[in-house]
């Protein structure tokens, strides 16, 4: 997620690296949103009255990727291209897993009726954001990252695995 409340400023910062937002960060992001703040169907948001109102998947991916509210996360923010990435990631991940169909006239509708159907969970969009972004992790891993972690797995006699390697990745962040 974003930095967005009381940024330093640069003689507090001590380097000029920006931190790297992946749309892995953002779904994570955005099922912790879920978590704390509660989900909700069919509208982005149940209300937008509350600086963090409950939201549907795609009004949790835009608190995650904006860093805070915005009536509309995929054409309003600071950070729309972080937000449609995320969002488009998702929805990739949905159709390659089988839980939503490709429809020609509009993509990305699926995934807010996949988020709206009466059987939905909080549980499984949460699980669902959080698979994601370890697909996304391990699809888009550095040659340097498998390198370290199989090395590390063979010094202890360990065979390295995807499951290992994510479990790697997250224990370094």
């Amino acid at each position: 997620m974003h930095r967005t409340q009381n940024p330093t400023g640069p003689a507090a910062d001590t380097d000029d690296t920006t931190p790297v937002v992946t749309p892995a960060d953002i779904m994570r992001g955005a099922a912790l949103y879920l978590e704390i703040h509660g989900w909700h169907q069919r509208d982005y948001y149940a209300t937008t009255s509350e600086p963090f109102p409950a939201a549907d998947v795609a009004g949790a991916i835009g608190m995650a990727a904006h860093g805070g509210f915005h009536d509309v996360p995929s054409i309003a923010g600071p950070h729309v291209r972080d937000y449609i990435v995320a969002y488009a990631y998702l929805t990739t991940y949905l159709l390659d897993q089988g839980e939503i169909a490709p429809r020609d006239d509009d993509p990305l509708s699926n995934v807010n009726q996949w988020n709206d159907d009466p059987s939905q969970t909080v549980e499984k969009v949460t699980a669902t954001l959080r698979s994601a972004a370890d697909e996304y992790d391990w699809q888009h891993a550095s040659e340097d990252d498998l390198e370290t972690y199989g090395e590390n797995e063979l010094d202890y006699d360990r065979v390295p695995t995807r499951e290992g390697f994510l479990a790697w990745l997250a224990a370094r962040r």
